[in-house]
């Protein structure tokens, strides 16, 4: 017996036998009896449905993503990793004894877009949390919102470093964030390139955004610091076509590396013209070494290029093995960072829910920062004041047209 049958057949047992009760005291010498039993009889389906109701209706949790433009590819793995997590818990009955939904607003990787896809989410999805919104830009467009409406926030991808400067302690007490941010992945990376012995000057090339820029004063802070120089940045609007002329540049400046922060199509754009320039330059930073390279790995024409991540499917401890295998079954491609934090983050959400034993939104806070979740990678999620949690990340180097794993390191 369901959940929700089992509990509608209490109510019915405990609401029959107050009606039998009712029923024999109406019937004797009461003139209006047949009126009052159908009044009666009436109230008494209608408490019984909104208990059926009650019983079977859905926990939603919203996800901001952006479904279109240039980052929509990345938006898809979030999207199915967040279905995929769902799919599970459902499976194994729900939480509360209630199914899950996920109700996914489009936010373009855009602010504007970003803030509009919060409101929706909660004015017309009543979501009792959400997760999102990958792009660090949107991500921070919807931090005022959840706070005025107070709504859980789950920020699972995006990485500036402003989102863990605002969030906790830093006054916003709605938003939590489970992945590394941008000055903890480049102290990662840093240490990496200083061992490396070969690297000492480095161009970047980011998106103007928070993302970008972000990524930019991490990089600086961290590699001056360590005696690495690192150049004032070439920043490009989202949806840029053209890289000729800063290709062309840096091939006559000839720097030890590239530090690339760019997203999605516009990510997939430089690579292309890269590879058709010919450059023997390094690449490092962010670069996203996946399917959506379209072979650009595969061939060669990157071999030596160094990137950090929170994941990568590689990774054999915990259980990351079952969860790539069970995502290719389901979805027919190998998981990504998005994909990855989505899942998580979701589960993470469901455990909150679950500790809570209320899916009300401020139940779901105080029970997000008292987490103690453990991920698939074997991560132990809790948050700091500042409502940032401390996973490991990983250092990857293209080899022989091949991503191999360097290392991990604790953020």
């Amino acid at each position: 017996m369901t959940a929700a049958k089992a509990s509608l057949t209490e109510g019915q047992s405990s609401l029959n036998i107050a009606t039998m009760l009712q029923y024999k005291k109406l019937r004797k010498g009461n003139k209006m009896f047949p009126r009052t039993a159908a009044a009666l009889l009436s109230s008494v389906l209608v408490l019984a449905g909104a208990h059926y109701t009650q019983a079977q209706e859905a926990i939603v949790i919203g996800m901001s993503s952006p479904q279109s433009g240039g980052a929509a590819y990345l938006g898809q793995h979030q999207k199915w990793g967040a279905e995929l997590a769902i799919e599970e818990l459902n499976a194994g009955g729900g939480v509360l004894g209630r199914k899950l939904e996920l109700l996914v607003q489009d936010n373009q990787c855009n602010p504007t877009q970003g803030a509009s896809s919060a409101e929706q989410l909660i004015a017309v999805g009543k979501v009792s949390a959400i997760v999102g919104a990958l792009c660090s830009s949107a991500t921070l467009s919807i931090m005022p919102i959840i706070e005025k409406a107070g709504i859980p926030l789950v920020v699972e991808i995006a990485t500036s470093p402003k989102i863990t400067e605002l969030a906790g302690a830093g006054g916003n007490k709605w938003t939590f964030r489970i992945n590394p941010s941008d000055a903890e992945l480049a102290i990662g990376l840093a240490n990496y390139l200083t061992q490396a012995g070969h690297i000492k000057k480095i161009a970047f090339v980011g998106e103007d955004s928070d993302y970008g820029r972000g990524g930019h004063d991490a990089l600086v802070k961290i590699l001056s610091a360590k005696g690495l120089e690192i150049g004032a940045g070439d920043f490009f609007a989202r949806d840029t076509q053209d890289f000729a002329a800063v290709l062309t540049r840096l091939a006559s400046e000839k720097p030890d590396a590239i530090a690339l922060y760019l997203n999605g199509a516009d990510e997939l754009n430089f690579l292309r013209q890269y590879r058709a320039a010919g450059l023997d330059i390094p690449l490092t930073g962010r670069v996203e070494f996946s399917e959506l390279q379209e072979g650009i790995v595969e061939s060669g024409a990157i071999d030596g290029a160094t990137s950090v991540y929170p994941y990568t499917d590689q990774i054999k401890q915990g259980k990351n093995a079952d969860f790539v295998a069970s995502f290719i079954k389901r979805f027919g491609e190998v998981p990504n960072t998005q994909s990855y934090e989505a899942y998580t983050a979701t589960l993470l959400v469901a455990d909150a829910i679950s500790r809570a034993g209320s899916s009300e939104p401020a139940k779901i806070r105080d029970a997000l920062q008292a987490s103690d979740f453990k991920t698939p990678l074997g991560d132990t999620i809790k948050f700091d004041d500042h409502h940032q949690a401390h996973p490991s990340a990983v250092i990857l180097e293209i080899e022989g047209g091949k991503v191999t794993v360097k290392g991990l390191f604790n953020t």
